[in-house]
């Protein structure tokens, strides 16, 4: 029943970033994505690879369904799936294999998750932006926009990973 729980919570939290692409004024400046919190919490049995092809899936349809370039959340949340499980032994350490338990904020704490998702989300923002600006936006705005986008988005991963495992 939790696996229902989680597939139907993670399309829900999809749609909610479709119409955050679509709707959100402010995204030249800001974006907001609740993705890497997604890729975050999928089952610790997953591998790298299962994780990237997930990875994949979510950022294309993200894309297909929004008005944003086609691919490019694809393109930044792959390496987020690649790298989700080192950022996991990393941050938590071998207690959560040792236990076989699941990642929650409850379980794990507010600073481990917020420092797991501060990290995940500045990767898939470095490569959204580098992409994004594609040489046409100079340094510092293109900065502005990384560091303001991981400011918001951090706490909105936190609050989809209280969603996804309550």
């Amino acid at each position: 029943m939790k696996n229902y729980r989680f597939i139907l919570i993670c399309v829900l939290l999809l749609i909610a970033q479709v119409f955050l692409d679509n709707y959100f004024p402010l995204r030249r400046y800001v974006l907001i994505s609740i993705l890497p919190a997604i890729i975050l919490l999928i089952s610790l049995e997953t591998r790298s690879i299962v994780s990237m092809f997930l990875a994949f899936a979510v950022g294309f349809a993200v894309d297909f369904f929004s008005t944003g370039m086609l691919g490019i959340s694809s393109l930044a949340l792959v390496p987020v799936g690649l790298v989700r499980g080192a950022v996991v032994g990393l941050v938590f350490g071998d207690e959560l294999s040792a236990r076989g338990d699941e990642l929650s904020i409850q379980r794990l704490g507010v600073p481990k998750m917020a420092l797991a998702s501060l990290l995940l989300c500045a990767l898939y923002f470095a490569i959204y932006v580098w992409v994004d600006s594609a040489g046409t936006v100079s340094f510092w705005p293109a900065a502005l926009r990384f560091v303001l986008s991981v400011a918001v988005s951090t706490p909105v991963c936190l609050f989809a990973a209280r969603l996804l495992r309550p």
